[in-house]
């Protein structure tokens, strides 16, 4: 399962007029000043507002430099560090460092903490922005920003016991935050408690209708309490309003798992269209193969078989050749269905290539090491898993991995008829 964060990270701007900035320094005019310094600020003031803000961490830069009496103006140096942030968090940190030993009272200091949270958690250093997110919350507690982050945070790091009382603190000052409802639920769903989680996604629903990953964990959820009717409309509600390689994926694995294989291959070529790099598309659509009637006693349908396996499992191990779970399906299909020497469609490669290689990545598999034991001993230092050694297979150019799978029976036919179809199919591919 995919589990989808929505979580933000706000900025606290402080956007004043020269004049203004020049001020909070007192004593000073802006007729006394150098029009070149002025117009640089002028200028980054208004870049800044207009979201320029390369732009205007440089012309920041630039009037500092003109003029040094500018680095000890609180204002100036807010500015420039939520300017320079999205293109140099560290040293947007360094900024707001000296903007805390600046700041004119405590509410300018909690701002200036928590602009160096946010800063510190961009430059990926997570335990001085949780630190710095709680400076900030013990001047202002009740700062409802300053907590959602603090959990946003935790909850990132896998500390969703942490989180919670982050998430619920903002809720509490803030009960018409979709965000923050998202955040409690988040939490709940990580500490196994889909049944908390589903209320608190359910009053983030109603606030933030339009919200495509809150219906997308609404969908994990529904999945995890057994409600996959519900899961399957909250999925497809985000679908509608993003669509998203992933909710396709959780879609199709559902699917896949009620036995509605071709609603679920359907998900999963959805997921490739969006994505063909996406290896859990990929095998998925391996997973929701629909085995002909008849199994491997015909060589046509071992190499249909086979070449869904290249088409699937194969496409996924060109993009991840150390996957562990995608080497071992290649190996159990080409084994179950007999396929016991060099399989063509896989690069020459044969089942025991493929047990042996899920050895290298997994040593302690016991079906891999069972299987490679049963075929011959495993050379010390064995294969190594190849990518891209995968040839096409037999189907002719631009055919689509949909017609290289056995369609499903119709709805309530017999064995028999199954078996029908199936040796008819069997016909066709024999004998085009």
């Amino acid at each position: 399962m995919l589990w989808l964060l929505a979580l933000s990270s706000p900025r606290r701007a402080c956007l004043a007029h020269p004049t203004q900035l020049l001020r909070l320094r007192g004593g000073q005019s802006p007729g006394e000043l150098s029009d070149v310094w002025k117009k640089r600020l002028q200028a980054a003031v208004e870049a800044q507002q207009r979201d320029q803000l390369g732009e205007a961490a440089e012309l920041y830069r630039m009037a500092m430099e003109l003029h040094p009496p500018l680095q000890g103006a609180w204002p100036v140096l807010t500015n420039y560090g939520l300017s320079l942030q999205p293109s140099d968090p560290a040293k947007a940190a360094d900024a707001f460092r000296k903007a805390v030993e600046l700041a004119p009272d405590d509410k300018a200091k909690a701002d200036s903490h928590f602009n160096l949270a946010n800063a510190l958690t961009d430059a990926s250093q997570p335990d001085e922005a949780d630190a710095a997110y709680g400076a900030c919350l013990a001047l202002v507690p009740d700062d409802g920003g300053a907590h959602y982050n603090r959990g946003a945070l935790r909850l990132t790091r896998g500390d969703a016991k942490g989180a919670l009382p982050c998430m619920e603190a903002a809720v509490r000052l803030s009960p018409q935050d979709a965000k923050a409802h998202l955040g409690v639920a988040d939490c709940n769903m990580r500490l196994g408690r889909p049944e908390e989680a589903e209320a608190s996604y359910a009053v983030s629903r109603k606030l933030r209708p339009e919200h495509a990953l809150t219906w997308a964990s609404s969908g994990n959820c529904a999945e995890e309490r057994g409600e996959y009717e519900a899961a399957e409309t909250h999925w497809k509600r985000s679908l509608q309003l993003a669509p998203d390689d992933g909710v396709y994926c959780n879609l199709g694995s559902m699917l896949r798992r009620l036995n509605r294989m071709r609603e679920s291959r359907d998900a999963y070529a959805a997921a490739l269209a969006l994505n063909p790099r996406s290896v859990d598309a990929h095998i998925g659509m391996g997973k929701a193969y629909t085995a002909p009637a008849g199994g491997a006693g015909s060589e046509a349908q071992r190499r249909h078989y086979a070449a869904f396996l290249a088409r699937t499992y194969g496409e996924a191990l060109k993009l991840s050749p150390e996957h562990v779970g995608a080497n071992l399906a290649v190996a159990e299909g080409l084994h179950m269905w007999g396929e016991h020497g060099p399989c063509p469609e896989l690069g020459g490669r044969s089942a025991i290539d493929f047990y042996r290689a899920v050895l290298q990545l997994a040593p302690d598999n016991t079906n891999a090491a069972t299987h490679a034991a049963y075929d011959g001993a495993v050379p010390e230092g064995g294969p190594a898993p190849q990518a891209g050694t995968f040839g096409e297979a037999d189907a002719p150019p631009g055919e689509s991995v949909a017609a290289l799978i056995a369609p499903l029976p119709p709805p309530g036919a017999s064995e028999a008829e199954v078996a029908a179809a199936a040796e008819e199919e069997a016909e066709e591919a024999a004998f085009p």
